[in-house]
């Protein structure tokens, strides 16, 4: 017989709801963090309403929903497919919060009556960007005047606060934002959820510790690249941005066109101010390239990097796939582009040099799916496209920030077909060891590694299908363009080949509506790597329907037998 002191236990419905409620509050005083730089730029206070109000709304909401749900009870486990709904929800939960400071600054009562102040985007505008920014994807829809233009200057009254959002939004998004909150959130659940996210890097068996480790990891390498930035040219606060957007393999950008920006005479011509000179894009470019691949690189192998274990490095089946991978599809670009006589600017001649730096660069920015550009896509050819365009499917490293299908799954793939063909008239009997070298140990291929890869990468291509033909049912969308655009958001690589502006202005606003939420969903998906999604949906219908069956036969059998 129970104590009468003993809690209940919270399960099903009632425990994700009420972890919902925790994540709610954690999401609420992390989205208030933009603000602080405030104290850097002063001069921007006006839209502190913007963050504040969202942000109370969702730690007041939080809270009722934790103390009508889990308060006073004792959390249960979470049953099937139930970490899946609730990983799902935690995401779109902080894609609507993060949408709310953009869309609020159309309202004059909100900022001190001041209309300059309105970014002038509908709330799907600025779901579409908040989305793109959790799940470090890089695709934006913010106006041209929100960017910087001078050398740390912008049209817009408060261009640092919402750009800083931004950057925000990708650093909690790229090492993720589960565990953030998890290491927040005391329970036997952390790391069902933790691994549920598509995570593989458990260094430490202590999820509050594995979070120290890997926050530690992330926000050095950031600092890293925020320092070399700064010493190649660009300002403190790009240098922060830019660093925390090539770590988390995000892609945004305080300039509207990206890294390009710094090949520009408009940065060339610069005032020197607070920079340590201007001009070398080269050099800013060169940082950039090696903070993507970091970024790209599983958290673990940057562990034998800080160590010294360098052959443990070298010798990893992603380390060796990743160089094979950009040596090769960035010679094939560059000579693609370079034979096609294909020109960056008007009057500008490409030899096979600069059109292997474009190249190089688009072929790390695509397979670390981070989206920088230093250059027009268009003008690279559609051969450069068509290979960007295989290298954000093949991704970064497990573990990493990177999306995409990742490199550990296609080189196993790709080494089980090698060994197929090599082998397929060896008698059963004479069996070859099939080992590679992963996370610094000699591990076997097996039966069970090789389906999950192709298990993943059939689900893979389907839905890759799947948003193609979505988006090829709105009006004036291209072919070329779908497959960029959804290979984009599915892997979360952020170049953007369909200029979304341009389609805002030139179409209905219901297709052009259509097209952000079908990149939304796709957006999604790929940063929580499909399955979670499906069992998540699964759970909300089949097995919620099956539960309801199964209770009304039971029902049912309990009348007869009375």
């Amino acid at each position: 017989m129970p104590m009468e002191n003993e809690k209940k236990s919270a399960t099903g419905i009632r425990l994700i709801l009420g972890y919902l409620g925790l994540s709610m509050v954690g999401e609420g005083l992390v989205s208030l963090f933009p603000l602080a730089i405030l104290l850097f730029y002063p001069q921007e206070w006006a839209i502190y309403l913007d963050f504040l109000v969202p942000s109370g709304a969702a730690m007041v909401l939080g809270f009722l929903l934790w103390l009508s749900t889990l308060a006073g009870r004792k959390a249960g486990k979470l049953a099937r497919n139930e970490d899946a709904v609730l990983l799902t929800l935690l995401w779109i939960m902080a894609f609507a919060l993060g949408a709310f400071p953009f869309y609020l600054t159309k309202f004059p009562a909100l900022n001190g009556g001041d209309s300059a102040l309105d970014l002038g985007v509908s709330y799907s505008e600025s779901f579409f960007e908040a989305t793109s920014g959790y799940t470090a994807t890089g695709l934006t829809v913010m106006p041209t005047k929100l960017f910087l233009t001078g050398v740390d200057s912008s049209l817009y009254p408060a261009a640092h606060v919402f750009l800083f959002h931004r950057a925000w939004m990708q650093f909690i998004g790229g090492v993720g934002l589960v565990l953030l909150i998890t290491s927040l959130i005391s329970s036997k659940n952390n790391f069902k959820l933790f691994f549920a996210e598509g995570h593989n890097d458990r260094l430490i068996p202590n999820i509050g510790r594995n979070a120290k480790v890997l926050f530690g990891i992330y926000a050095i390498l950031i600092l890293i690249g925020s320092i070399s930035l700064w010493l190649a040219g660009m300002t403190p606060f790009d240098a922060v941005c830019h660093s925390i957007g090539g770590i988390a393999t995000g892609g945004f950008s305080t300039r509207f066109n990206s890294i390009e920006f710094y090949s520009t005479t408009a940065y060339s011509s610069l005032d020197k101010g607070n920079l340590v000179y201007t001009g070398n894009a080269i050099a800013i470019e060169i940082v950039t390239e090696f903070i993507m691949l970091a970024g790209a690189t599983n958290f673990v192998l940057q562990t034998f990097v800080v160590r010294g274990q360098w052959n443990k490095y070298r010798k990893d089946i992603e380390v060796r796939t990743m160089f094979i991978l950009v040596v090769t599809l960035s010679l094939f670009a560059a000579l693609s582009t370079y034979l096609q006589g294909n020109v960056y600017r008007i009057g500008e001649p490409l030899d096979f040099v600069t059109s292997l730096r474009y190249n190089t660069f688009y072929i790390i920015s695509s397979i670390s799916t981070t989206g920088f550009m230093n250059h027009s896509l268009p003008a690279l050819g559609h051969m450069t496209i068509m290979l960007g365009v295989l290298a954000m499917a093949i991704g970064g490293g497990m573990g990493s920030t990177a999306g995409g299908l990742k490199q550990y799954r296609v080189a196993i793939l790709i080494k089980q077909f090698a060994w197929s063909i090599k082998n397929r008239d060896l008698s059963p009997r004479y069996r070859v060891p099939r080992n590679h070298v992963r996370l610094g140990e000699v591990r076997p291929i097996d039966t069970k590694t090789t389906a999950e890869a192709l298990s993943y990468l059939v689900t893979y291509l389907c839905f890759s299908l799947f948003g193609i033909m979505a988006l090829l049912f709105c009006p004036n969308v291209g072919y070329e363009a779908a497959v960029h655009e959804w290979s984009t958001a599915l892997a979360g690589q952020g170049a953007d080949l369909l200029d979304l502006f341009s389609y805002r202005a030139n179409n209905p606003l219901e297709a052009y509506n259509s097209v952000l939420w079908i990149l939304n969903v796709g957006m999604l998906l790929g940063r929580l790597e499909i399955i979670p999604v499906l069992m998540a949906i699964r759970h909300v219908t089949f097995d919620t329907a099956e539960g309801f069956l199964q209770k009304r036969r039971m029902k049912k059998h309990a009348t007869i037998a009375e």
